[in-house]
């Protein structure tokens, strides 16, 4: 029994131990792994039953290897033993660059300085997937360049050592801040001086008196601009070269080349002086075309041009003071001026045409193309009388007994010259302002240097004579100077301006008309005509039927009619076409947009905005519909 007893005892025994162990486990559960940041620190805890082991994962700036293995990714940890943590720091910058121009003179510095960080482990609590990161615990200031790294840079890349300015380089490297400055800079050539054509003769045209008896007479010269054989008409004053400079290498840098100026004589007229000097061979008007100074006599045609006179061709100016009868044809070298009219004939010039009363069939063909500068050469041509006057104006008074001597000795002649200016040539600021907002206004073609030049030099010499600047003119010599300066200028104007042409007509019918500048009809119709404008096309009265093109705009006072055949406006994409009334039916392009006008409008402008036909409102003689 005692056997029995113990027996039974003990597998009663093991049964509760086995029992109370199940329990425990089931207490217990299943628990997963963690892991955690303490104090810069890693720990872990492992898991147990079945709980999900642990994930670490590397983040920003923040490396991790166990062992030799570098850990890119999510890795599940048996255990940190063997795992090594590295936090990245970002240290501190402090470069430069050395820059040197494309003409090699100058060369800059380029600094960049930025601060460091230091960067330590975040702490973070136990949790199953750790991301570690990384947080900023201090800034570290960048330092300072040594100056002389920057000089052995310098030198190494053969930098002039005379052209380096030390001190730049000392402050921009030292500053600690990003900068772009120049530490050396080479010697500029001194620029040479342009050669220049003078122009002693005015080559203004006029208006001539009316020939008697004889078809041609040369020495009716009448209100014409006219010179004698011998007068000197212009003399060529030759360019002085300028100095060559010095790279940042230590290289000759030559100065341009100067502007040799072209003094080309044509028919009536002779070079002299080794061709310094030109002077008329004959009596006539002198004229500048396409840099080719000659003298040309004038024609005036004292009756009307028909089949006693036959056709008329000649290289300079016509003047026909009566009609153009039918068949003719009056072809000029200048400019056309018909005092009549002109029936089924032909007009071709190069220069403007001027038709008085009607032009009832034929056609009319005027100029090449160029920029209109005219009202620039008209304010020049004002402002050499002005400066002349004021010249004469310095001089008188500075012989006047009672004029302060002593107070020019100090404040110079240019006080005097802007005395005049504000008391007696109030006009001659304003001209130059008003030149400079002209010529501002002009869009030459980039291969037109001359013009381009010219123009420049007319900016530059009307600067001098507004606001304060006339107080910089060291003596009136210098005045005098610029005189003869806008002279040479206007004549190398009026040889662009002489290859632009112009139409003025007072009525057209059934005609073609061709012009390279603009074309105006003054008078109440234009009826079923061919006109195209290279600048703008103006009729004051209405425009009845035919196709009309312009480059810059088309003004009307009406467009169209109801049942008198059709009508078509055309202008370039930058163009407008303004009327006081539009009727149904006219044809209207501007660039590659057309339409149609459908319904009578009034005082409308049309252009092109984004590619899209727009108009508004066009106010000219307050028409009403």
């Amino acid at each position: 029994m005692d056997l029995l007893w113990e027996s039974v005892s003990e597998q009663w025994q093991d049964s509760e131990r086995s029992t109370n162990d199940e329990a425990g486990e089931t207490q217990q559960g299943d628990r997963e792994g963690r892991l955690a940041v303490l104090q810069g620190q890693l720990c872990m805890e492992e898991p147990t039953g079945k709980g999900a082991w642990p994930v670490i994962i590397p983040g920003p700036r923040v490396k991790i290897r166990l062992g030799d293995k570098l850990l890119t990714g999510p890795t599940v940890l048996e255990s940190i033993e063997g795992l090594s943590i590295e936090v990245q720091q970002e240290p501190p910058v402090s470069d430069f660059e050395i820059i040197v121009s494309r003409d090699k003179m100058e060369v800059i510095l380029k600094t960049r300085f930025l601060a460091g960080r230091k960067y330590a482990l975040c702490d973070a609590e136990y949790q199953q997937r750790l991301c570690l990161k990384a947080q900023t615990v201090a800034s570290v200031p960048a330092k300072a360049i040594d100056p002389r790294l920057v000089l052995a840079r310098l030198a190494e890349k053969g930098i002039r050592p005379e052209l380096i300015e030390t001190t730049q380089v000392t402050q921009a490297c030292l500053g600690r801040e990003d900068v772009e400055v120049i530490v050396a800079r080479g010697v500029k050539p001194v620029p040479p001086v342009d050669g220049r054509v003078e122009m002693v003769c005015d080559l203004k045209t006029r208006v001539p008196n009316a020939a008697e008896g004889d078809r041609v007479d040369i020495l009716d010269r009448g209100r014409f601009n006219s010179v004698n054989a011998g007068d000197v008409l212009a003399v060529l004053h030759h360019p002085v070269p300028g100095t060559p400079g010095m790279n940042v290498y230590g290289e000759e840098v030559s100065p341009p080349a100067p502007r040799q100026p072209r003094l080309a004589a044509g028919s009536g007229v002779k070079l002299v002086k080794n061709g310094t000097m030109a002077v008329a061979e004959v009596t006539g008007r002198p004229i500048l075309r396409r840099g080719v100074l000659q003298v040309s006599p004038q024609l005036v045609i004292g009756q009307n041009v028909d089949v006693s006179t036959g056709n008329v061709e000649f290289k300079g100016d016509v003047v026909v003071l009566g009609d153009v009868q039918e068949s003719l044809t009056v072809k000029a070298g200048g400019s056309v001026n018909i005092h009549g009219s002109v029936y089924h004939a032909h007009i071709l010039a190069e220069a403007d045409v001027s038709i008085a009363d009607k032009l009832i069939g034929g056609s009319v063909s005027a100029g090449i193309k160029q920029p209109g500068l005219a009202k620039a050469v008209k304010l020049l041509h004002s402002l050499d009388r002005d400066l002349e006057y004021l010249v004469a104006i310095f001089r008188q008074l500075k012989e006047h007994p009672k004029l302060s001597v002593r107070d020019l000795s100090l404040r110079g002649d240019g006080y005097l010259v802007k005395l005049i200016l504000e008391a007696r040539l109030a006009q001659v600021p304003k001209k130059f302002a008003r030149l400079v907002e002209l010529l501002a206004g002009e869009d030459l073609d980039s291969s037109e240097d001359g013009l381009a030049r010219t123009m420049g030099g007319i900016k530059t010499t009307a600067l001098r004579f507004l606001g304060a600047a006339p107080l910089e003119f060291n003596s009136i010599e210098e005045v005098a100077r610029e005189k003869i300066h806008l002279k040479a200028f206007a004549a190398e104007l009026e040889q662009a301006l002489d290859m632009a042409a112009d139409v003025a007509v007072h009525y057209c019918q059934n005609a073609k008309l061709e012009a390279t500048g603009s074309i105006t009809i003054t008078g109440p119709l234009a009826y079923d005509c061919d006109v195209v404008a290279g600048d703008a096309l103006r009729m004051s009265g209405a425009c009845r039927s035919g196709v009309y093109a312009a480059s810059s705009g088309i003004f009307a006072e009406t467009v169209g009619s109801h049942g008198m055949g059709k009508t078509a406006l055309f202008v370039s994409e930058q163009g407008v076409i303004g009327a006081e009334r539009f009727y149904p039916g006219v044809r209207l392009r501007i660039g590659p947009v057309e339409t149609v006008i459908e319904e009578e409008c009034c005082n409308r402008l049309f252009y092109l905005r984004e590619g899209r036909l727009a108009s508004r409102k066009y106010q000219q003689g307050g028409a009403a519909c």
